[in-house]
């Protein structure tokens, strides 16, 4: 819901700045095909996990870091766009957590067992790949998944970290950018 909440505050608020919404048909990526690779990769490794391929939880490390570094690229060949960067750093900080917890990203138990009161999907979390619950071993735990966002902000996202709430500041900036049909300053298109 977050994310839907960027899209239309961005578009509504980038029409109220005098842009336009049929901007967004005008929306150009560079090498789009790099970001959509590494949620690609992302995504097919959640689906083996979940299968039983338990390797995709032992080279969670490698995975998440070539993950993150094709995001990297491909929001750096981005920049036109200041939405992209914000959404690089949003993504830099995840990345940051979960490469110095072994590839995944920390969750807060205790939090995820109140909002969540069944211990199956609390299972399955920890077996998809991606999540691991912290403990006091983790590192950075504050840029963990620690956040539950109140009310029907929570829909589709039980449990955010401060990365994930940055992208969504990201998603919503690069929307009213391209609405209000501002390119940045950062970089020149194409």
């Amino acid at each position: 819901m977050l994310y839907l909440i960027a899209l239309t505050l961005g578009i509504f608020l980038g029409i109220l700045a005098k842009g336009k919404i049929s901007n967004l048909m005008k929306i150009r990526f560079n090498k789009i095909w790099i970001i959509l690779l590494a949620f690609l990769i992302d995504i097919l490794s959640q689906v083996l996990a979940y299968r039983g391929f338990d390797f995709t939880v032992r080279y969670s490390f490698a995975i998440s870091a070539l993950k993150f570094c094709l995001l990297a690229v491909g929001f750096w060949v981005n920049r036109h766009y200041l939405g992209m960067l914000v959404i690089g750093a949003g993504c830099l900080l995840n990345a940051l957590v979960m490469m110095l917890n072994g590839g995944r990203m920390p969750v807060d138990e205790g939090l995820l067992k109140t909002i969540i009161p069944d211990a199956r999907i609390i299972s399955a979390l920890a077996r998809d790949g991606k999540h691991v619950m912290a403990n006091g071993d983790t590192r950075l735990f504050f840029l963990s998944d620690i956040f539950h966002p109140p009310g029907f902000l929570a829909i589709g996202a039980q449990i955010v970290s401060i990365g994930d709430l940055i992208v969504v500041a990201g998603l919503f900036l690069m929307i009213f950018q391209v609405v209000w049909g501002k390119e940045g300053s950062m970089g020149k298109h194409g």
